[in-house]
């Protein structure tokens, strides 16, 4: 499937599934929302502590504790993403909360145990050296400033690297795990490497970054727009979505494999 129309078919049907349907686009506007309760909780709680002598270990825990409710509070929204996988068309009502929200949390394990090689690799390469060089970061010289981010460049350009490899391969595991409900078949990494292969790498990397790249060009155009930008960003946030789980659907469909 050529480019041009994975973007004309994924548009219209996110155009479809919520300009049609308002109610639809109004609950995952809500469902985006959610997760950012605990974050704006957390962030008054630390700007009272920092008012007087700061409480790091409440400060630690409240931060830990924000963060794994935000994590959770997203699965009715990614839940709701594998629907948009399975390839089910038109977009389905947001309903099934419950179902909506274990299959978010499985989906989250399998971000979470991706990203692992990552964070061994930033745990490695970055840190250590970041900590070396802390004593010296509190400087205004330009020079020492540009030397510590020098310092730090290998480690992550190498993280970089493993997080896009890393990704390629799940982006068709997700695929996988909506398709068939099982875990497992995430990381089946002979039949995921098999689809890659029926598609072409060439073809599937391309295809892939240029979804990425549209998706950011409309989100810094509108990170740009004072106050009403952020405004759109948040209304806008549910069709982007929908927009580029539909693409990446074609695109795996795009290798006959179910």
């Amino acid at each position: 499937m050529e480019y041009g129309t994975l973007v004309k078919d994924s548009f219209a049907y996110a155009k479809e599934g919520l300009a049609g349907n308002l109610v639809t686009w109004i609950l995952l506007i809500i469902l985006t929302l959610v997760p950012a309760i605990p974050v704006v909780l957390i962030m008054v709680i630390i700007t009272f502590s920092m008012s007087g002598t700061p409480d790091y270990p409440l400060l630690a825990g409240s931060f830990a504790i924000g963060l794994v409710a935000a994590i959770l509070l997203s699965a009715w929204y990614e839940g709701f993403m594998l629907k948009v996988l399975r390839g089910e068309r038109p977009l389905p009502a947001v309903s099934g909360y419950g179902t909506l929200f274990s299959d978010g949390i499985r989906y989250i394990v399998i971000e979470i145990i991706y990203s692992i090689p990552v964070i061994l690799v930033l745990l490695v390469t970055v840190v250590p050296v970041l900590i070396t060089l802390m004593p010296h970061m509190q400087t205004e010289n330009v020079a020492a400033l540009i030397a510590v981010a020098k310092s730090l460049l290998p480690g992550i350009i190498a993280s970089a690297v493993v997080a896009f490899i890393i990704g390629l391969i799940a982006v068709v595991g997700i695929v996988r795990f909506a398709r068939s409900g099982s875990v497992s078949e995430a990381f089946n990494f002979s039949v995921i490497l098999g689809t890659i292969r029926k598609i072409g790498w060439g073809k599937y990397i391309i295809t892939l970054l240029m979804m990425v790249i549209l998706v950011l060009v409309v989100t810094m155009i509108l990170a740009v727009i004072p106050v009403i930008g952020s405004i759109l960003q948040i209304i806008i946030g549910p069709f982007i979505g929908v927009f580029a789980m539909r693409y990446i659907c074609l695109l795996y469909d795009s290798a006959g494999t179910t």
